[in-house]
């Protein structure tokens, strides 16, 4: 894949992709949310109007907003207008509750914070620990009054509902209130392996590119529509669906929830030539029956799907399936495009963005075709992060003799086609979601019964990972109590499936905890599973505590 021939004279924000769109094709739809149509002249005067709102309820340039919404139009407003005004947006998933959800709001320093239905009472029961939020904006009836308690966080706390991001977006903005394309226009969360989840800052140049790199690979052109129900909180949500599409002058349709069983009524319904897919997605559909009704496809795109699967769902969806690796830090590091003749098996030929390598623990090169770990740099400025939020020694950790480090295990063949192998990192991977090991053992020790834990990945039967703690108690506790406990305070995609009351935990000579060799022990015979108890004959969302 040769280099965009863009990629060194043009330096973008978004805001001007925006605009340049709007001045294109103003009357094409964009964005199909809740099966409502928004134009790129909507998406434009919209983002304008959230701008210069969260400029009046006193937000700064520079400063941090979170979004802890459900993908909704009210999102991707503030989202755009955060980028056009200099604002720092945080989407945030809308899973995080407690301990997880205080650290992410901490460390951006949020000052203002977009809720809904579904989040608000996670933020009524954190709001005192967050003296630096100045201003709560609730989207649609979150039902109830906001509780008194939380008004006393700061004297200058308001409360208000989305009426508020609807003021004139010709009000006048401030000189610094201009985005340049190489400052920071997200912070970005990703999952902590050796400490707390960190925010990945990106630039608006770095959005702008990766937002190309997508439309590319998937040859986008107007007249597209793509689907995808992956949430706009996810960063492969809002570059994938939305921010292509502004690219290419295509449009998206964008679900709330992913439906198995409804996603092809939806393709139909929209006449839409490529589906966006996370995770296990692609093999979910790949095993609904087959039908003479099976949709043709122009793309499927997702994850790498297992080599001997490959060609078999090309040919039965008339398509080519697109893949991509890299991570929040560095994307794409490799891509398969629709015009791209891809290997089965392989993540994607290594991106002309970047020098990609695979070392050996000692940062040495390795042979072509061996396994190692994957590093990168990039090959042009703002295309990949500028560093982990507040947390230099993390940025410096990361990157190690001039490369960035990415803790994953992978290959390189002499075509330049990368072949992912294993995560180095602890960090494990659930239903398109990342979960960090250690979060999920700082939750569990806070219950009083625990005195050591170890959260590891056991392999998923439907792809993917599933969650295991190994628990030494200090007294008596059950299963079913330490699951009540994760239920109240992580998030559903990160509560353990697995709990194994131990006596000790394997380690090394230093006394660390050998994980490894928990994998590879996987589910014992004294495991305890909860789609196996009582509990799994309850509604799954009361189970998982949704």
């Amino acid at each position: 894949m040769p280099a965009p021939d863009w990629l060194a004279s043009e330096r973008l924000t978004v805001a001007e992709l925006v605009d340049d769109r709007a001045g294109k094709t103003p009357d094409v739809t964009a964005l199909w949310l809740d099966d409502v149509g928004y134009t790129f002249a909507d998406l434009a005067s919209r983002s304008r109007a959230a701008a210069s709102a969260l400029l009046g309820l006193g937000v700064r340039p520079g400063e941090a907003v979170a979004l802890l919404l459900e993908s909704c139009i009210d999102l991707v407003d503030v989202w755009l207008g955060a980028t056009a005004a200099g604002i720092v947006s945080v989407p945030i998933n809308i899973a995080n509750r407690g301990d997880f959800l205080i650290h992410q709001l901490r460390d951006s320093q949020t000052v203002l914070l977009l809720a809904d239905a579904t989040t608000v009472d996670a933020v009524r029961a954190v709001a005192g620990d967050l003296p630096q939020l100045r201003v709560v904006v609730v989207v649609g009836d979150a039902g109830g009054g906001w509780p008194s308690h939380v008004q006393a966080v700061s004297s200058e706390v308001l409360v208000g509902n989305a009426a508020t991001l609807g003021d004139d977006a010709g009000t006048p903005w401030p000189d610094d209130a201009r985005a340049a394309w190489n400052a920071p226009a997200c912070i970005l969360y990703t999952s902590g392996t050796t400490g707390p989840s960190k925010g990945v800052v990106v630039t608006q140049h770095y959005l702008v590119t990766a937002a190309r790199i997508v439309a590319d690979a998937y040859a986008l052109a107007p007249g597209d529509v793509t689907y995808g129900a992956v949430p706009l909180f996810h960063f492969s949500g809002m570059l994938g669906s939305v921010l292509a599409a502004v690219v290419a002058g295509s449009s998206a349709v964008v679900d709330r929830r992913f439906s198995v069983s409804s996603t092809w009524e939806r393709v139909r319904q929209y006449g839409v030539t490529g589906v966006i897919a996370v995770g296990a997605m692609i093999l979910m559909l790949w095993n609904l029956p087959e039908s003479d009704d099976d949709p043709k496809l122009r793309f499927l795109a997702g994850a790498p799907i297992p080599a001997e699967l490959h060609r078999r769902i090309e040919e039965r969806y008339g398509c080519r399936i697109c893949t991509m690796y890299g991570m929040t830090e560095a994307f794409p590091l490799a891509v398969w495009g629709v015009h791209d003749d891809a290997e089965p098996g392989s993540a994607g030929h290594t991106s002309p963005l970047f020098d990609v390598r695979i070392f050996d623990d000692a940062d040495a090169e390795i042979a072509v075709g061996e396994p190692g770990e994957i590093v990168c740099r990039p090959r042009a400025p703002h295309v990949m992060f500028e560093g982990y939020h507040g947390n230099p020694t993390a940025t410096v950790e990361q990157w190690r003799n001039g490369w960035f480090h990415t803790g994953d295990f992978g290959r390189v063949d002499a075509d330049g086609n990368l072949f992912f192998v294993d995560r180095k990192k602890d960090a494990m991977r659930r239903r398109g979601e990342n979960i960090s090991s250690y979060e999920v053992e700082q939750s569990v020790l806070r219950h009083p019964a625990v005195a050591e834990v170890a959260a590891h990945a056991v392999p998923s039967d439907v792809g993917e990972d599933d969650v295991k703690v190994c628990v030494i108690a200090h007294e008596p506790v059950t299963p079913e109590e330490l699951l009540q406990h994760c239920i109240d305070r992580m998030p559903a995609f990160a509560v353990p499936r697995y709990i194994e009351l131990v006596d000790d935990l394997p380690r090394n000579a230093v006394g660390r905890v050998l994980k490894y060799v928990l994998r590879e022990r996987g589910v014992t015979s004294g495991t305890w599973d909860r789609e196996q108890s009582a509990l799994a004959s309850r509604p799954r969302a009361q189970r998982e505590g949704r």
